[in-house]
C-alpha cells in the first residue's frame, strides 16, 4: 500500500440524503497514469486516534438527524460489497455472513444486512451479544423488521466457509482486551474460513486489533478489506496491522466539515499521517543540466569493523545510486578493502585518514562495532556540529551505553536523523522490544524528543517522526526481513542529506523509495523470500528516477507554457 485518492460511492437509496465518500486502496499509479491521477499519489492519509475519532463522530452526529451516521456506514459497507459479490451471491442463492457485537459496529453490521436483503442477497447475521448502544439496538429493531435473520453465535461455529462473504462487526477502535472465550472462538472460525478462501471486510478495524498501535494480544480477524469508518486509525498501518487489515478504506460518511474542523484546531505535536511522495517531492534534488559530481554532494559512510565490512559497501553503494555525487567509505578495521570491485567509483580509506569537513553529510554505524575505535570513529563524527548526520546500527548502541555521546547528539544543531530497528530502540530508550513494539508512535516521538533528532523506528510500518509530526510509511513487504536492507536504507538517507533535503523530507524519501524498490522486486518476480539487500539498489535507483520526472513534470506545471521560437514549424 502506498497511497490514497477519493471517489464517491453512493449511499444505498434507503439511507439518509448523501453519500458516502470512500478513499479507495492505497495503491501507487504508474507514473504512466493521467497527471491528475500521478498527483493524488502524493496526497497523505490522515490518521486519528480512536479518542480523536470518538470525538469527530460526537461532533457529526450532532448536526445530523438521530441514527443517520450509523445508517451510512452500513450503506456504504453493503454498497461496496454488493458491488463485488460473485453471481450466485448476487442472485440470492450464496449467502453472506455478518458477525454482530454489541456496539455500533454491530449496529452497521444489521444495517449492511438489511441493505443486502433489500437487493435480494441471501444474508445471515450472528449475533455475539445484544446491542449496548442505543443506535446499534434502533439498528437490530429495524433489520428483524425488514426480514433480516438474526440469530446466536453457534456454539460450533466452524462452518463458515460457505458464505460468498463475511463482514466482521465485533469490536471496533474501543477494544483494548484480548479476545477470549465465544468471541475468541468466534474469530478462530473466521480465521480459518478466511485461510480456506472465504473474503474476508472488517468494519473500522479487524476484531482483535489495537486501533491506535497494531498490537495484536490473542486472536484476531484477518480481512481482506477494511472499511473505516470517518476515518483510519494507526494500527491499521503498522505493527500487526499491514498482515491483518488489507485493504484499507475510510468512509467519512459526509462528515468532511467536521474532520476539516478537526484538523485546524488538533494540538501542536499530534498530527498522524501516513506517508506520500506529497511530503517529500518539492524537496527532491533536481539534476540540471549544467552540474557535476560536486553539485550533488559528498557523503561519508563510516563503520567497517572485522569481519563487518559488507555493510558500509552496502550503504556507501546506495549513496551512489541514489544520487550522491561523492561517496567514501571510512573503515574502523585495519585490514579493510583498498577498492570496491563492484563499484570502483567509491573512494575506500581508513575512517581517521578522511577529512570529514569536507563532506556534505555523514553516515555513522553499519558495521562499526562497538569497541574504543568504533567510540572514537562516533566521537569524531559527533564533532561535526552543523554537518548532516545520520546514525545507525552499532552506532545508535554507543549512543545508548554513553550518556556523554547521547547528549552530544542532543545538542547538535546540524540536522540529525536516527534509524533504529526496535532491538536498537528498545536500548536507546532502556526498555524491551515488546514495550517498544506495544507503541510504536509514542515510542519514535520519545526518542525524538530525546535526541532532537528525527527518529525513523523500523519494522512493518515504519515510524518517522521529527518531535512535531509523525508519518507512518505504507510501502514495503517482507522481502525487507533479510540482513542488509537496514544498511541501504542508511545509505539512501545519506545520500539525499548530502544533495541538500532537510532532516525529515530526506528520511521520509528514503523509507518511501526503500519500501517501493522491495515491492517493485517482488513484482518482477525476485522474493520476497530471498531477495537481498543489494538487489534493492537498482530498484530505488529506477523509483527515485520516476520520482525524479514526476517532480519535475509537477514543477514545469506551475510554470507559463513554453514559447516555441517561430522559426520553428
Amino acid at each position: 500500500m502506498s497511497d490514497s485518492q477519493r471517489v464517491d460511492v453512493p449511499a444505498s437509496p434507503t439511507a439518509p440524503v448523501g453519500t458516502s465518500p470512500l478513499v479507495p486502496p492505497l495503491t501507487l499509479p504508474p507514473l504512466t497514469q493521467s497527471s491528475s491521477t500521478a498527483a493524488r499519489a502524493c496526497v497523505a492519509l490522515d490518521l486519528l486516534l480512536p479518542g480523536t475519532l470518538r470525538d469527530v463522530e460526537r461532533a457529526a452526529a450532532a448536526k445530523l438527524p438521530v441514527h443517520t451516521l450509523m445508517t451510512r456506514a452500513g450503506a456504504a459497507v453493503a454498497e461496496w460489497l454488493h458491488g463485488r459479490l460473485p453471481a450466485l451471491a448476487s442472485a440470492g442463492r450464496q449467502p453472506v455472513l455478518l458477525l454482530a457485537g454489541p456496539g455500533n459496529n454491530g449496529g452497521d453490521a444489521y444495517v449492511a444486512a438489511r441493505e443486502l436483503h433489500r437487493r435480494g442477497v441471501l444474508v445471515d447475521v450472528w449475533q455475539l451479544a445484544p446491542p449496548s448502544a442505543d443506535d446499534a439496538r434502533w439498528a437490530l429493531a429495524d433489520a428483524l423488521a425488514a426480514g433480516v435473520p438474526v440469530r446466536p453465535v453457534p456454539a460450533s461455529p466452524a462452518s463458515t466457509a460457505h458464505y460468498a462473504w463475511i463482514v466482521d462487526g465485533l469490536f471496533g477502535i474501543g477494544l483494548s482486551r484480548p479476545l477470549e472465550g465465544p468471541a475468541g472462538a468466534l474469530v478462530d472460525a473466521i480465521v480459518h474460513a478466511h485461510a480456506q478462501g472465504t473474503p474476508v471486510l472488517a468494519i473500522d478495524i479487524p476484531s482483535g486489533l489495537a486501533a491506535a498501535t497494531g498490537v495484536v494480544d490473542g486472536p484476531v480477524i484477518c480481512a481482506d478489506v477494511t472499511m473505516a469508518m470517518l476515518g483510519a486509525t494507526p494500527g491499521l498501518f503498522t505493527g500487526t496491522g499491514r498482515d491483518v487489515a488489507g485493504e484499507v478504506l475510510v468512509a467519512t460518511l459526509g462528515a468532511d466539515e467536521v474532520l476539516t474542523a478537526m484538523r485546524a484546531v488538533r494540538p501542536v505535536g499530534s498530527a498522524i499521517s501516513t506517508s506520500a511522495p506529497g511530503a517529500f517531492l518539492a524537496h527532491l534534488p533536481q539534476r540540471r543540466h549544467a552540474s557535476h559530481k560536486g553539485s550533488y554532494g559528498s557523503l561519508a559512510v563510516l563503520g567497517g569493523h572485522e569481519g563487518m565490512v559488507g555493510a558500509p559497501l552496502l550503504c556507501a553503494r546506495t549513496g551512489l545510486m541514489t544520487g550522491a555525487g561523492r561517496v567514501y567509505v571510512g573503515f574502523v578495521a585495519p585490514n579493510a578493502p583498498a577498492w570496491d570491485p563492484v563499484h570502483p567509483e567509491l573512494m575506500l580509506r581508513h575512517a581517521e585518514s578522511l577529512d570529514l569537513a569536507t563532506m556534505q553529510a555523514v553516515a555513522i554505524g553499519p558495521g562499526l562495532g562497538t569497541s574504543a575505535a568504533s567510540a572514537a570513529c562516533l566521537s569524531r563524527a559527533l564533532a561535526l556540529e552543523h554537518t548532516p548526520l545520520v546514525i545507525d546500527a552499532d552506532a545508535l548502541n554507543l549512543l545508548a551505553t554513553d550518556p556523554s555521546l547521547a547528549e552530544r547528539v542532543r545538542r547538535r544543531t546540524g540536522p540529525t536523523v536516527l534509524t533504529p530497528h526496535p532491538l536498537e530502540a528498545a536500548r536507546l530508550a532502556g526498555g524491551d522490544v515488546a514495550r517498544v513494539q506495544s507503541d510504536r508512535l509514542a515510542c519514535a516521538r520519545a526518542l525524538a524528543e530525546r535526541f532532537n533528532a528525527t527518529i525513523v523506528l523500523k519494522g512493518s510500518g515504519s515510524v518517522i517522526d521529527d518531535g512535531t509530526c509523525a508519518w507512518i510509511n505504507v510501502t514495503g513487504n517482507a522481502g525487507l526481513a533479510t540482513a542488509g536492507t537496514g544498511d541501504v536504507l542508511t545509505g539512501a538517507v545519506g545520500a539525499l542529506l548530502a544533495q541538500g533535503m532537510p532532516a525529515t523530507q530526506a528520511a521520509l524519501a528514503a523509507v518511501w523509495l526503500h519500501g517501493r524498490a522491495a515491492e517493485r522486486c517482488v513484482t518482477e518476480g525476485t522474493g520476497p523470500a530471498g531477495l537481498t539487500a543489494s538487489e534493492l539498489l537498482p530498484a530505488m535507483r529506477t523509483e527515485l528516477g520516476d520520482w525524479l520526472i514526476e517532480a519535475t513534470r509537477l514543477t514545469a506545471g506551475m510554470r507559463p507554457p513554453h514559447t516555441r521560437h517561430p522559426s520553428l514549424p
